[in-house]
């Protein structure tokens, strides 16, 4: 994928193997709202039951971390969630610490984006660490 579009290289369509395609894998399944395949009616994200109702900023992130482990565990890939953690989060800053507290800081408050950190045992890979992001 190229900016949610199909890639072709050389007139054919392009090919992400291995690691880049867990990883688009993940990001395509957090950007589909859930139950909008139609041929897999648990697939997607569902943001907006996290959205639906007036809720305090702390239980809008608790149901954004819930309905991250309940989309990203229907992958066979992935054999476990180990660790979650948002922008907002001092654990955030040490497991990705070339990332910049001012410009998430700021980039929350202009855009209300989200951003998080997800820690997955894979069954091929071990530990994998996934940046993932969406509107809030």
């Amino acid at each position: 994928m190229n900016d949610g579009d199909l890639a072709f290289v050389g007139g054919d369509f392009a090919v992400t193997e291995a690691r880049d395609n867990f990883f688009q894998g993940m990001r395509n399944m957090i950007n589909t709202p859930f139950a909008s395949d139609v041929f897999n009616v648990r697939y997607g994200f569902d943001l907006l039951s996290c959205l639906s109702t007036p809720q305090p900023p702390s239980v809008v992130k608790q149901l954004i971390k819930l309905n991250i482990v309940k989309s990203l565990s229907t992958d066979n890939r992935i054999r476990q969630i180990e660790d979650i953690a948002f922008d907002d989060e001092p654990r955030f800053y040490e497991v990705s610490p070339t990332s910049d507290p001012d410009a998430n800081e700021k980039s929350r408050r202009l855009s209300r984006k989200w951003q998080a950190i997800v820690i997955v045992q894979t069954v091929q890979e071990g530990s994998v660490t996934i940046t993932l992001g969406g509107l809030g």
